[in-house]
């Protein structure tokens, strides 16, 4: 209904970055924003919008829960 699931298990997942992500970023509708891990899990809007976060320099893609950057 609102979510768009994306499959995929071919990115790279696995941060090459010292220190280990050093920024978040994913992309909406073509504009670059901003994230934060989350240890309490993915923000509802993050869900909503399915949108995945990347490191920011090596783009390997976030598992972990994140929200989006104030």
């Amino acid at each position: 209904m609102f979510f768009r699931w994306r499959s995929g298990g071919s990115e790279v997942t696995t941060c090459a970055c010292t220190p280990e992500w050093p920024e978040l970023v994913s992309s909406l509708d073509g504009h670059p924003v901003r994230g934060v891990p989350s240890p309490g899990g993915s923000s509802p809007m993050v869900l909503m919008l399915g949108l995945v976060a990347v490191c920011g320099r090596c783009a390997a893609r976030y598992r972990g829960g994140w929200a989006v950057a104030d």
